[in-house]
């Protein structure tokens, strides 16, 4: 729902260790990590999110975990339109205490997902919404995205028919270094292919635990990842792609050629002999290619080259 014109109860403040135990305090909130709620508390960091996204007048961002909503402070003052969603009813009444008077923010209270493969409805309607209130921007994710919902909102986003055009985000460093990884490297899988195919990726910073309240226990990272256009327009069919890549990392280590055969109906049939033989010669692949061997732009060829018929 749009944010409301209501007396703020917390004023907006820098968001600190100190300040978020205090603000926690007076309202009796305590923290529910099965939500992956940890708060970005490095100032210069938050600065450095928001920065990086270089938000345009034009644009709307969607940001997926509001928390007490000092990013979406931050975007909303250089933005057109902000979505922001927020699954715990408690921080959402906190953001909206903070964002009273920024009307171009809608929040969303609820989970962003419908489940692992999809959006909930609602924030897909206030995005298209604030798209049509905005038509010559682009879509941005801006967000300290919660560990647990990291990977399925990218992934999901990409899906899209209208996907971002940019996101900027914070998400565990182990992720972070897949969706910039390229093929040979220990970090290459399914993600990495998925995002690498449409996405020009990299790693800004890399942050410690400490600058996050509650501390993780794992290093994390902001990650820029700028949509290429004409490479995700070559992908063509973008569920079977996701689907074909998915299906061959389930078996990364294993030579390529026996799962390529095994899709195709099996290593006693003629024909997907016939099939893996002409996707092999189209890319050049060696006998004893993997799936790790391969790059983004080849997986697009590859299943072009896979899926075709004589």
């Amino acid at each position: 729902m749009t944010l409301d014109h209501q007396p703020a109860a917390v004023p907006p403040q820098r968001q600190t260790t100190a300040y978020l135990k205090k603000l926690f305090s007076q309202v009796g909130f305590t923290i529910d990590a099965r939500r992956g709620q940890n708060f970005l508390v490095d100032l210069n960091l938050i600065d450095l999110l928001v920065r990086s996204a270089e938000i345009g007048p034009d644009d709307v961002v969607l940001e997926v975990g509001s928390g007490t909503g000092v990013v979406t402070e931050r975007v909303a003052a250089a933005a057109a339109r902000v979505v922001t969603a927020e699954i715990d009813s408690r921080l959402a009444q906190l953001a909206r205490d903070r964002l009273i008077e920024r009307d171009t923010v809608t929040l969303v209270e609820g989970d962003a997902l419908a489940g692992k493969h999809r959006f909930a409805p609602g924030l897909l309607e206030a995005i298209d919404a604030a798209r049509g209130a905005a038509p010559n921007g682009r879509l941005l994710l801006v967000a300290n995205l919660p560990y647990c919902v990291a990977t399925p909102v990218i992934s999901n986003l990409l899906a899209l028919p209208r996907p971002f055009d940019v996101a900027v985000v914070t998400v565990q460093r182990e992720m972070a270094e897949r969706m910039t990884a390229t093929a040979g490297t220990g970090s290459y899988n399914a993600l990495s292919v998925w995002v690498g195919a449409q996405c020009r990726g990299e790693i800004i910073r890399v942050l410690p635990p400490g600058v996050f309240w509650p501390r993780p226990k794992v290093e994390s990272a902001i990650i820029r990842l700028d949509l290429e256009p004409d490479r995700r327009a070559a992908i063509g069919d973008l569920a079977r792609f996701h689907g074909f890549v998915r299906e061959v990392f389930c078996h990364r280590r294993k030579l390529l050629r026996g799962i390529l055969l095994r899709m195709a109906g099996g290593k006693k049939t003629d024909t997907a002999h016939a099939t893996v033989d002409r996707a092999y010669a189209a890319l050049g692949l060696a006998d004893n290619a993997r799936a790790e061997d391969i790059a983004p732009d080849d997986f697009v060829r590859l299943v072009r080259a896979f899926d075709a018929r004589e």
